[in-house]
């Protein structure tokens, strides 16, 4: 029947009362790779991203939006299925969701089902491989035919030794594959511009990610003289394993001010083909009926906490991500306080467009939140790390409140973390045994409990310190 559903024109669903009407709204996507909150929108004003601070005016920011897990499959999996990792047991790069839920409806497939066009552009799911076709009635994400990144992409993926490193590339990047998948995107809303009825477009940004590749004219915005370095307290009371990330066992950039450039250059360069895409939905008339949610799948460190890159901490700057929202039924320059999780964006979207709600969503509707954006909440993330010693994958279980953040390690067994954000924004200083935060670290223990145990399930481990993928490296020799 569902497959009989998905082949009926939109006329003869309308006929049979389906769910999608030509007055629903659109849906455009934005998953952007590896970004976290330094941005204009989020306070930073020397990283030029005007077309997300212009989305960011238009819409909603949510200032304290959390992924469910710090790497991208597991969290893609975690937003495009509405389940948690604890729930899917996907904890690696290489699961897909549906083999991970095979009974679960994704996304854009509960949009497809209801009579939405439905295409993938870029990097929404992990990569194609575990893309799933139920979702899309076109999807595609190519190498791109930039010659210069697609060496730096082998170089950094045949072998090397893992540490972040910018390449300046010497052509526009329009045939880059961030800027090939922005143009398609286009092209695509022109020709659903023509075709009409409602449609969900995904947009996947593969930058900032690893290596940083951009053109010239971006690393260019970034002199060396201009890039702030945050003044680093001393760690206190941090376990030590909590100080790790996909990343360590790698040496250190040659410089740290100039990795933060290719990040940010990549950043901006992001942001450029984004406008592209915003200028397209502006021309076409698009813009008053085009819901627009832009986030990242998880944050990155630069060098912070003693020289931690990259991602797969439960720190604020790997977990953290900048959420937008804009489009019919947003208020225009809601900042949202509360926390959130990316969880939350499948049932949101699914409210908004005034869709029903599938069965099985573990997040909540952030539509109240407009309205209230000082409402009370907590979101929650999960990481596991490797104790190298024991030789054993460790949980950690967070979980975010207004002012605080806890962390188990292993139960509790391996270490526990409490951040007070008012004095300690960046979290260096953990107060898990500060009496004066005793009534916080209660709720905090109170509300991790409430969540069910990890569903069992391989865990992504760094591969530097791994020792299975350092025994395999020795065997390929």
């Amino acid at each position: 029947m569902l497959r009989l559903l998905r082949l009926l024109p939109l006329g003869l669903l309308l006929a049979a009362g389906g769910a999608a009407t030509p007055s629903r709204p659109n849906v455009l996507l934005v998953v952007v790779d590896d970004l976290n909150t330094l941005l204009g929108a989020y306070g930073h004003g020397h990283v030029k991203s005007p077309a997300i601070d212009r989305l960011a005016a238009r819409g909603a920011r949510f200032d304290r939006a959390y992924a469910q897990y710090p790497l991208c499959n597991p969290s893609r999996v975690s937003f495009l299925s509405g389940r948690r990792p604890e729930t899917s047991g996907v904890y690696i790069l290489s699961t897909p969701a549906r083999t991970a839920l095979p009974d679960a409806v994704l996304l854009p497939e509960h949009f497809r089902r209801l009579g939405y066009y439905t295409a993938g552009v870029g990097k929404v799911f992990h990569n194609v491989r575990t893309s799933d076709p139920a979702a899309w009635d076109q999807y595609e994400d190519g190498p791109g035919d930039d010659p210069e990144e697609k060496a730096a992409i082998e170089s950094r993926y045949g072998g090397g030794d893992g540490r972040p490193r910018a390449h300046v590339l010497s052509s526009d990047g329009a045939r880059t594959r961030d800027g090939l998948n922005a143009r398609t995107i286009r092209r695509l809303l022109g020709e659903r511009a023509t075709a009409g009825g409602p449609f969900f477009l995904a947009l996947g940004f593969h930058k900032p990610h690893l290596p940083w590749t951009a053109p010239r004219r971006f690393f260019d915005l970034y002199p060396p003289t201009s890039i702030p370095l945050p003044t680093e307290p001393p760690l206190r009371g941090v376990p030590s394993i909590a100080l790790q990330t996909e990343l360590s066992g790698f040496a250190q950039p040659d410089s740290r001010i100039a990795a933060i450039q290719g990040y940010l250059a990549c950043v901006s360069f992001i942001d450029e083909q984004l406008g592209l895409v915003l200028d397209e939905l502006d021309r076409l008339r698009l813009t008053e009926n085009t819901l627009v949610v832009l986030f990242s799948d998880h944050g990155f460190h630069l060098g912070d906490h003693g020289g931690l890159w990259a991602k797969l901490t439960a720190f604020d700057a790997a977990t953290r991500v900048p959420l937008l929202a804009a489009g019919p039924g947003i208020p225009r320059g809601t900042v949202v306080s509360t926390p959130v999780e990316l969880l939350d964006v499948y049932p949101t979207l699914v409210d908004l467009t005034g869709l029903p709600t599938p069965r099985g969503l573990e997040g909540r509707s952030l539509r109240p939140l407009l309205t209230d954006p000082n409402a009370a909440g907590h979101a929650y993330s999960l990481v596991y790390h490797y104790d190298v010693n024991r030789r054993l994958d460790v949980a950690g279980r967070t979980v975010i409140g207004p002012r605080w953040r806890y962390t188990e390690w292993g139960g509790g067994e391996h270490g526990r973390e409490l951040y007070w954000r008012p004095d300690d924004p960046d979290e260096y200083h953990n107060r898990i045994a500060d009496p004066a935060l005793g009534t916080a670290l209660a709720e905090a223990r109170s509300r991790l409990a409430q969540l069910p145990a990890p569903k069992p399930g391989p865990a992504n481990r760094p591969r530097a310190i791994d020792p299975d993928a350092q025994q395999a490296k020795q065997s390929r020799k």
